[in-house]
């Protein structure tokens, strides 16, 4: 999804002051728009943040909500117990407000705030670990570390989209639908012609699902979270398969402090790690070794 099309998404869901602000803005600029109800609407862009004068009320917030998950809110409530929802074309929608505990779980009933994240191709953000992750004819395993909104899932799918324009056969475990955003089984963003896609498992079922079903040479797959996934990917390098992944992190030294990330560099299952800046676009500034060694960017 370009830029025209995430507009002609977004615009019949917005008012015409919202709608007249979108159409002012150049392809890769919007990162975030903030909506809290009874508050102005905030866009966050690479290099500014501008307030609106749109302040919803609950029933306006709910609403948008409703149109921007295409009317089917009560059906993803797996999704909203989590605190998000993916939207057409990989764009994410966090959501904040009122919980009601239940006996099968939390739900949110009520929004009062809302943050939609932008989904971006920036084509090349991966050029500086494309020789890193794939020397020759060989693969190597990367984490990428940032914090969020930095570009870990671009950077991603960019790699992601070099590596499947090659030899090599590229799996990626989507669980989010943020990575290739499919449509009915097929990726509606730029992931390459030799990659296959499972979306919507969590990594400890996705990693022997694709070993057996695709034998793919590396799999790509974002948020590393807690101990079962780390396992799953130490399992799928077992089989020979190599892994990029990432996870939340200001540093290298930050990650290490999670339990999950320091079994996995206890293990030394990475051969690289790259860190991202925090404005945003996959912007790499520093690289390490498997043993932590700082390496030259570019």
């Amino acid at each position: 999804m370009d830029w025209q099309e995430t507009r002609e998404f977004l615009t019949p869901c917005f008012p015409e002051a919202i709608r007249s602000e979108l159409m002012l803005l150049q392809p890769g600029e919007l990162r975030e728009i903030r909506i809290r109800a009874e508050r102005p609407t905030v866009f966050i862009t690479g290099s500014r943040r501008v307030e609106l004068p749109w302040r919803p009320g609950l029933h306006q917030l709910n609403a948008l909500v409703e149109a921007l998950s295409g009317h089917s809110l009560y059906t993803r409530a797996e999704e909203t117990g989590q605190g998000f929802i993916t939207l057409q074309g990989g764009h994410r929608m966090g959501l904040c407000g009122r919980i009601v505990h239940r006996k099968a779980g939390h739900a949110l009933t009520d929004m009062g705030s809302v943050c939609i994240r932008i989904a971006a191709q920036w084509p090349g953000c991966a050029d500086p670990l494309l020789p890193l992750v794939s020397p020759g004819d060989s693969l190597r395993s990367l984490l990428v570390i940032g914090p969020p909104g930095s570009g870990k899932t671009t950077l991603l799918r960019d790699l992601a989209r070099q590596l499947a324009c090659s030899t090599h056969q590229v799996a990626i475990i989507d669980e989010r639908g943020e990575l290739a955003a499919c449509a009915g089984a097929v990726p509606q963003l730029d992931v390459g012609p030799c990659c296959d896609v499972l979306e919507g498992l969590p990594k400890p079922q996705a990693v022997p699902w694709l070993i057996r079903a695709m034998a793919p040479d590396i799999i790509i797959t974002d948020e590393l979270c807690g101990a079962e996934d780390a396992a799953a990917l130490l399992d799928a390098q077992s089989s020979g398969c190599a892994i990029c992944a990432s996870a939340h992190g200001s540093s290298l030294q930050e990650a290490a402090t999670r339990p999950a990330l320091a079994a996995l560099m206890a293990r030394r299952a990475f051969e690289y790690y790259a860190v991202l800046a925090p404005e945003g676009g996959g912007r790499i500034i520093a690289l390490h070794d498997r043993s932590g060694s700082p390496l030259p960017i570019g």
